[in-house]
């Protein structure tokens, strides 16, 4: 999408806030905020659950794929307050080989049109959704396929060894933080899958983007109290959560995106 520019030159200011460039990006990306939108929705039982219990989900998400409601809520099983980590409840992995298939390939065309689309939008100042599907969408599915099988290699140990539950999680938290640039890096350098991971673990390894990582994590547990809250409120409340998460859940990934140009060393649009 981009190449890695020479570095700043002695004369060039520090780049503003994050927060703030994140903001100056989001309006004319906003559209993608139908992407995590859909995700949500997509879950419609949960989210009638979700919206028929009373309680307060508390969730924490690292920078680590797509942000939609399910992000920053999780539904209780019962009334009073539920805390979730990432990587923190693991639903039974399915066995119809169909439905993976269809999941990974929605799922990976989505990730194709949003991830290209924030990509060339921090960029260019422009996207188009459809184009970035074509350019990435083989890449973003066998990713996708990839993190499946490698989280049903890491996770269904479990079910005969359920006390390795802490440390899979603890692995997978590793995993995620050495790695978690690697789609960003992907679509802003238009990377193969082998390439843009060795580019996203060099990159971890050469800038320690932990605070930024733990950051994320702490802000999308302040923002999951809000949202759950609506999201408990009825099925009306939790549509409602789902609309108000789908811009908050873009605007986290155009920081993650944001950030990981800057360690790359690629110029982003004013």
């Amino acid at each position: 999408m981009a190449e890695p520019s020479t570095g700043p030159s002695a004369d060039t200011p520090p780049p503003e806030p994050i927060l703030q460039r994140t903001f100056a990006h989001l309006g004319r990306l906003l559209p993608l905020a139908l992407v995590p939108l859909a995700t949500a929705l997509f879950r419609a039982r949960e989210l009638l659950a979700t919206g028929r219990t009373n309680g307060l989900s508390l969730r924490a998400s690292f920078p680590v794929y797509r942000y939609d409601l399910w992000s920053f809520v999780d539904a209780p099983s019962g009334d009073g307050v539920t805390v979730s980590l990432p990587f923190g409840a693991v639903d039974p992995f399915p066995l119809l080989a169909p439905l993976i298939g269809a999941y990974v390939v929605v799922s990976g065309a989505l990730s194709a049109g949003y991830f290209g689309s924030i990509a060339a939008g921090i960029t260019t100042g422009r996207f188009d959704f459809v184009t970035a599907v074509r350019r990435f969408g083989a890449r973003m599915i066998l990713l996708e396929a990839l993190v499946v099988l490698a989280l049903a290699a890491l996770f269904l140990p479990l079910l005969l060894f359920p006390p390795l539950f802490v440390v899979a999680v603890l692995a997978a938290l590793v995993v995620s933080y050495l790695y978690f640039p690697t789609v960003y890096v992907l679509a802003l350098e238009d990377r193969g899958i082998e390439s843009a991971a060795r580019r996203a673990r060099a990159l971890v390894d050469e800038h320690r983007p932990l605070g930024f990582f733990l950051a994320v994590a702490v802000v999308t547990a302040l923002c999951s109290v809000p949202v759950s809250l609506l999201a408990h409120a009825g099925p009306g409340g939790a549509v409602a959560a789902a609309v108000v998460a789908a811009p908050l859940g873009l605007a986290f990934n155009v920081a993650t995106a944001l950030k990981v140009a800057e360690m790359a060393d690629v110029e982003t649009a004013g």
